[in-house]
């Protein structure tokens, strides 16, 4: 289980909630649930939220504040929605105020909303006055979030079903790709997972189980480079409804050599940069001439 906890005292708990990017994202196809089945493998990055939980045993239930995302303190926040299965699974009962930090920003297929959820469960766990299993979690996280899983396994994972069945990449590529620098770009609008998937499933527009399996399978045997299994499956409708995307993917090819993509359903994107890369300067200009000042943009890792 991923180590997320930056500090600790009495009653109360500081962690890190990582953002994630999808390296292969293929959609295999519609499930009777509604859900869509997945086969994708996920990384965490060294960039993400901050929860600040602090225990209050007079007062029960939770407090949720969100500096500068007023419009997330709400109880259909998944911090929220992770607190309250905690106290139901757990029978305790105590009030708890958390202060989410927000850096990841939403609608932005970086898994900000879930990796906070299970941020919030773990501090829930160190809270508490004893700890759900972490089998336990794992269902607890299944039941929140599709992606939410992901965020319980260290390293690089693989995510099939509706993203939890979850599984460790062998750890020898986890160790090879830890360190590698990213290059996050989101324009200034977010996108609607629902609609995403719902404009993929109108052209039904889905790859086979059997070619998303074995091209995962081929690059963990190295058969493989991590430049050639990047593939998601949802740039088909983004790109078609969002035109300004494909231009600037292609000058980014074409003058530094580097094939971003769209991380989950968007809107934010990523690009691995080469070891010894030095035209960041140059290629975050390309990006912010393309797309205007508002554009947000971090460097970052991947991270085990």
């Amino acid at each position: 289980m991923i180590e997320r906890i930056k500090h600790r005292s009495k009653n109360t708990v500081e962690l890190f909630a990582p953002a994630k990017v999808n390296l292969f994202l293929a959609v295999t196809g519609k499930r009777e649930d509604g859900y869509h089945d997945l086969c994708t493998v996920l990384a965490k990055v060294s960039v993400g939220d901050t929860l600040e939980m602090k225990r209050r045993d007079k007062n029960g239930g939770v407090k949720l504040s969100c500096p500068g995302f007023e419009d997330l303190e709400t109880s259909d926040n998944l911090v929220c929605q992770a607190v309250d299965k905690w106290f139901q699974q757990s029978g305790e009962s105590w009030g708890v105020e958390i202060i989410l930090k927000k850096k990841i920003p939403p609608m932005s297929g970086l898994g900000g909303g879930s990796s906070d959820a299970v941020s919030a469960l773990l501090g829930m766990n160190e809270l508490g006055d004893d700890s759900l299993p972490e089998d336990m979690l794992y269902n607890l996280a299944s039941e929140i979030g599709s992606d939410c899983p992901s965020f319980l396994t260290p390293g690089l994972c693989l995510a099939e079903g509706r993203g939890e069945q979850v599984r460790s990449i062998m750890k020898s590529l986890s160790q090879q790709i830890s360190g590698q620098r990213v290059l996050l770009f989101r324009p200034d609008i977010g996108f609607s997972t629902a609609d995403v998937y719902a404009t993929l499933a109108s052209k039904k527009s889905y790859s086979t189980k059997k070619w998303a399996q074995e091209s995962v399978k081929s690059w963990e045997n190295g058969n493989l480079p991590i430049e050639e299994i990047l593939h998601n499956d949802l740039e088909i409708p983004v790109f078609e409804k969002h035109r300004y995307f494909l231009p600037l993917f292609e000058q980014i090819k074409q003058q530094h050599g580097i094939q971003p993509r769209l991380s989950g359903s968007g809107s934010c994107c990523f690009a691995l940069l080469p070891s010894g890369f030095d035209q960041i300067s140059h290629l975050k200009d390309l990006i912010l001439k393309a797309w205007g000042d508002k554009v947000f943009l971090q460097t970052c890792e991947i991270i085990d």
